[in-house]
């Protein structure tokens, strides 16, 4: 938070005027850094829905900006109402963080393995990122008991609607049900809830565009050039890793971008044997490596993040205290960096 508002005051970029969708940096003073880019967008659909005709703020699934709303309800202010909801939601990461890792640990607490990812801070700006990894982490723990049956259909519903990569549970869930489970109450409830949240997703969209694609066709208004096609030309993705970056931070072809591929790749090549959980290995499987091969690597880092979440998970716990400090110092001193260049309206992802 500090290197938030450091970069507000002492580094700000007045560039960019289509960032300021709701609020001008006059109107928003300090607490522009918490609302810079996506942020933005979701201010906007709360306070005036879904435009019509669609246009780029079309692509934001429609959960994050109808809690917003509900705070506006409550009388809280835009800004305030989202990060009231971003701050609840982290919260409920942290708490399922601590109940999925073991109590007793050697050297820095896994939480802190998690805290430090680079860009870690978009769980205190007004983005989607806390409410789906809360939903996330709360599905890898409701699978874990037959008992859960009903958290896990939410939390399995709430995905879809949260983040567009809510739609790749697909994945997890088909291989779980292939390879087999012990809860399969709870995996039950889980692909019944991810059925209704896919299908609540596309009802929206076609109930308000008339289009239950409208998402995938605004998607295509931004800079990422994400194609399901990509996928399958693996020489595009080498070509992409390997071509030098102009900048550092940049919209496309980023080096900060290609940096965290590799870093998602090298944690899933090391660290993917000791995870035993077949639903949390394939969910990292997926969210570490679609995201790097669909478009541009535009905004990897960010999306790097809910990867982060899954080896920590899984990984965190074997790490030898050296290897978690050699993680930490890093990962935290880009952190700030990277803060204090979003909260001086600095393109991060």
């Amino acid at each position: 938070m500090t290197a938030l508002l450091a970069g507000r005051w002492f580094y700000f970029l007045p560039d960019h005027p289509w960032n300021y969708l709701v609020f001008t940096d006059k109107q928003a003073g300090s607490l522009l850094a918490f609302i810079n880019w996506d942020g933005q967008h979701y201010l906007r659909l709360a306070l005036g829905g879904y435009p019509v005709p669609a246009d780029p703020s079309t692509a934001f699934p429609p959960l994050f900006p109808a809690l917003i709303a509900l705070g506006l309800l409550a009388g809280l202010g835009p800004i305030a109402a989202g990060l009231v909801v971003v701050t609840a939601c982290s919260a409920v990461v942290l708490l399922l963080l601590a109940r999925l890792l073991p109590d007793q640990e050697r050297g820095p607490s896994p939480l802190w393995l998690f805290a430090c990812f680079p860009t870690a801070f978009y769980l205190s700006v007004v983005y989607s990122e806390a409410l789906f990894l809360a939903a996330l982490l709360g599905l890898f723990w409701s699978l874990r008991d037959p008992g859960r049956a009903r958290y896990a259909a939410l939390c399995a519903l709430l995905l879809p609607l949260a983040r567009v990569q809510g739609l790749w549970l697909a994945a997890p869930l088909a291989i779980a049900w292939i390879f087999g489970r012990s809860d399969r109450r709870s995996l039950a409830a889980a692909t019944g809830g991810y059925v209704l949240g896919v299908a609540l997703y596309f009802a929206f969209y076609a109930w308000r565009y008339g289009d239950p694609l409208a998402a995938f066709a605004a998607q295509k208004l931004f800079v990422s050039e994400n194609a399901i096609a990509n996928l399958f030309d693996l020489r595009r993705f080498v070509d992409f890793l390997l071509m030098p970056p102009v900048r550092f931070l940049d919209t496309v072809n980023s080096g900060l971008d290609k940096l965290m591929v590799l870093v998602s790749l090298a944690a899933l090549a090391l660290g993917i044997r000791h995870s035993r959980d077949l639903f949390v290995a394939t969910t990292w499987i997926c969210f570490a490596l679609l995201p790097a091969m669909m478009g541009q690597g535009s905004s990897y880092a960010r999306y790097a993040l809910i990867a982060w979440a899954c080896f920590v998970v899984a990984v965190g716990p074997v790490l030898r205290p050296w290897a978690k400090w050699a993680i930490l110092v890093p990962a935290f001193a880009l952190q700030a960096y990277l803060a204090w260049c979003f909260g001086g309206n600095r393109w991060v992802g």
